[in-house]
């Protein structure tokens, strides 16, 4: 009896041993894994617990007008931040956020906590909140661990002005987060115009630091012990533009559809480039609502569109400066040359009319130019043929890009024999063709930035000065200027007799006894320049004027194109004449205000 007990009391207690002996190797096994082999992950995560690593967004680079008024800024704004890996788990946290920052049902949640729920880092949730989203955050905020505010810089822009010149800045998309390395999902990132053609040096150098948070996750402090960096502002943009020439332009357009370029004829800087209808860059800081963005795009007129740059327009009688350089540097007219004008012109069994309708009976050059007679025009294009017509274009770069610092411009179009053979095959076109570019119709496409540095480069009578809008990039942190070296100015190889004669026949458009522009007479600011219309198949006929002033010794060119506004001479030189009145005469008075200071006493 007493082994048999003995037996039983030995394998209790080996069973005791044993099972003592699976639990403390498990827990052992436990402990291994947590100390040795998981020892990181949870440093990282207490870490996290005590400190959090926040990226400070450095201001962007402000833009000044070339007399250095600021064009865009920057203005403090709060942004909401939080944490995907405190966050997503957090069911009740979430509909709190989402209902503070008036957010779409889902949003944060599936957009942006959950497909980075393994992120420790804090990630934007919504910038620029307004007061009511601030108080109702406020009033949850406790009970959010993985949330918090931060004040930040949002892009502040003057209204509509210069909108689509300037372009906008807006988040980053996951196309762009490919192109660029060292820009993170939530940054801010130039879209369009000047935003986006200088955003690297916009956009400055991140700074960071590190707060102390408490089990809530709230922040309690800086952290001492861990070095901040401040971040790096951007840099400076410092343009040609002029605000007040930019303001008037606009003004001037206001309910109408078209562009106005105004240029310095010395320079090629862009005093001015509007379009309109316009839209405010404003709603882009940040993630624009969907509807508004659908309501832009779906506008039938537009707003969107810079037609300064992106839009082409056959150039109607605006051309005709160049076909008469042409004519004159050929050979094949001189000043001259005549033609009788009977008001019509048959080429083969078509007949092309000049706009009046009983003719301009005899005309030479200068009186071709004055009147515009389109009969002049057919005959001396007839004469040249179609790569001369090309060519005329070509010399004052019509029909091709400028170059100028805007995204997306167009190209245009100038046409040769070589493009209509591609097009129509050698035996598919006729000179019956010629008539109608030879005074900017049919397949004759510019831009309204091209057409004001072609009426600049007459003006000057020397050279084509590529049009561009900054002149510099200014760094605030080494207090240094770059200057920017835009392409060479490019001769116009023709004689200065025969631009000077082109030139008198554009100051007799305005000051001629048959001149289209006479109502543009003004004693104090002498402008010279060229009406036209160009046809439109899908409406009332677009209506241009390019000229420059003052005709003596010019300093500002313009071109201004209405669409639908049927004739130049009355929707489109009032605009121009304005616009360059108001440029000379606020030249003219910062001279004397120069030369006075330079006769006082000191």
């Amino acid at each position: 009896m007493r082994s048999g007990k003995v037996g039983s009391e030995s394998i209790r207690l080996w069973s005791f041993l044993v099972i003592g002996a699976l639990l403390f190797g498990a827990l052992g096994m436990r402990l291994f894994q947590l100390q040795v082999l998981q020892w990181q992950e949870f440093r990282n995560k207490s870490d996290s617990n005590r400190f959090r690593l926040i990226e400070i967004a450095p201001p962007r680079g402000v833009m000044r007008d070339h007399k250095g008024r600021l064009i865009v800024t920057n203005r403090p704004s709060y942004t909401c931040y939080g944490v995907p890996h405190e966050l997503w788990r957090d069911k009740r946290g979430i509909a709190l956020l989402n209902a503070a920052l008036h957010m779409p049902p889902g949003f944060l949640e599936n957009e942006v906590i959950k497909p980075y729920r393994r992120t420790f880092a804090p990630m934007r949730l919504k910038r620029d909140l307004s007061f009511s989203e601030l108080s109702a955050f406020e009033e949850v905020r406790d009970q959010i661990p993985g949330a918090f505010l931060e004040v930040e810089q949002k892009r502040s822009y003057n209204g509509k002005l210069a909108a689509h010149m300037l372009g906008y800045v807006s988040e980053v998309s996951k196309e762009e987060l490919e192109k660029f390395p060292d820009v993170l999902t939530g940054d801010l990132v130039g879209k369009r115009g000047l935003e986006r053609i200088y955003d690297s040096a916009l956009r400055g150098v991140k700074g960071r630091r590190f707060s102390v948070v408490n089990a809530l996750g709230q922040e309690v402090a800086e952290a001492e012990n861990l070095k901040r960096i401040d971040p790096v502002a951007g840099k400076e943009l410092w343009l040609a533009l002029d605000l007040d020439i930019q303001a008037l332009a606009e003004s001037l357009l206001v309910d109408q559809i078209g562009a106005v370029v105004a240029m310095d004829v010395r320079s090629g800087g862009v005093l001015a480039m509007a379009s309109s209808p316009t839209y405010d860059p404003e709603i882009f800081a940040g993630r624009i609502d969907a509807a508004q963005w659908n309501a832009l795009l779906e506008d039938p007129d537009k707003p969107m569109l810079n037609r300064a740059v992106q839009t082409m327009y056959p150039p109607g009688s605006t051309i005709k400066m160049a076909m008469l350089t042409e004519g004159l540097e050929s050979g094949k007219i001189t000043p001259t040359w005549s033609i009788s004008c009977p008001g019509h012109y048959t080429v083969g069994n078509r007949t092309f009319k000049c706009w009046k309708k009983g003719g301009h009976g005899h005309v030479v050059p200068l009186r071709a130019i004055e009147a515009s007679c389109d009969v002049f025009f057919y005959k001396l294009g007839m004469t040249i043929g179609v790569d001369g017509v090309h060519d005329a274009m070509a010399r004052y770069h019509l029909g091709q890009a400028t170059g100028v610092d805007q995204t997306s411009e167009a190209e245009g179009l100038r046409p040769s024999e070589a493009y209509y053979n591609r097009r129509y095959t050698p035996s598919g076109w006729t000179r019956g063709f010629i008539p109608s570019i030879s005074i900017g119709q049919g397949e004759v496409l510019v831009t309204p930035v091209q057409m004001c540095a072609y009426v600049a480069a007459l003006a000057n009578g020397k050279e084509w000065r590529q049009p561009h809008l900054v002149e510099g990039i200014f760094d605030p942190e080494a207090q240094s200027l770059k200057r920017i070296r835009w392409a060479a100015p490019q001769p116009l190889n023709a004689s200065p007799e025969n631009i000077e004669l082109v030139r008198e026949g554009t100051r007799r458009v305005v000051w001629g006894d048959h001149g289209t522009a006479r109502r543009q007479q003004d004693d104090l600011v002498h402008i010279a320049g060229k009406t036209g219309t160009a046809q439109n198949p899908h409406g009332d006929d677009h209506a241009w004027f390019v000229g420059y002033a003052p005709y003596e010794d010019p300093i500002v060119a313009c071109c201004v194109l209405i669409e639908f506004g049927e004739h130049g001479s009355s929707a489109a030189a009032p605009v121009a004449k304005e616009i360059m009145k108001r440029f000379v005469l606020l030249e003219r008075e910062g001279e004397s205000q120069t030369a006075e200071a330079v006769a006082r006493p000191h």
